[in-house]
């Protein structure tokens, strides 16, 4: 397999998991109670902003998905502006990450079950395979790789 084969099947894979990770987005608030929590916010707006920029994140994940599976290849080109989107991808990707080592306590949930600390770490297994992927995408548009 040559080089930029193996970095388009790694485009391939990355677009289904941010697809997978828009899609699997409703499960997820449920089983972990999300919209409860929102009904108990104080004020209405806050739920009403919560909600909506929730929203907005499952939408990106799932354009960045479906747009790295329609045009993985173009990926690869020498442009300025793929290699831009490339960079942001890997940044939202390596950031979301960080947040989820650092920031969130997931231990309330993974404490309950098995599959919710399987999860944990297959999410952020995932984040961090997105954000390889796409700085590496991003630093092969810089510098392409001869087969």
């Amino acid at each position: 397999m040559r080089n930029t084969d193996t970095l388009i099947l790694m485009l391939y894979i990355a677009g289904a998991g941010q697809v997978f990770v828009a899609l699997i987005y409703e499960w997820v608030r449920r089983i972990l109670e999300w919209d409860a929590d929102l009904a108990r916010m104080k004020h209405v707006w806050n739920r009403q902003i919560t909600n909506t920029y929730s929203r907005y994140i499952q939408g990106l994940n799932f354009a960045f998905g479906l747009l790295t599976l329609l045009f993985a290849p173009v990926f690869l080109e020498t442009n300025i502006i793929v290699a831009a989107l490339a960079l942001i991808i890997g940044v939202y990707w390596g950031g979301r990450l960080i947040v989820a080592l650092t920031y969130y306590n997931t231990e309330e949930i993974t404490e309950k079950k098995r599959l919710f600390r399987i999860g944990a770490w297959a999410f952020n297994l995932l984040f961090g395979y997105l954000a390889v992927v796409y700085v590496l995408v991003f630093i092969v548009n810089q510098w392409p790789v001869t087969d």
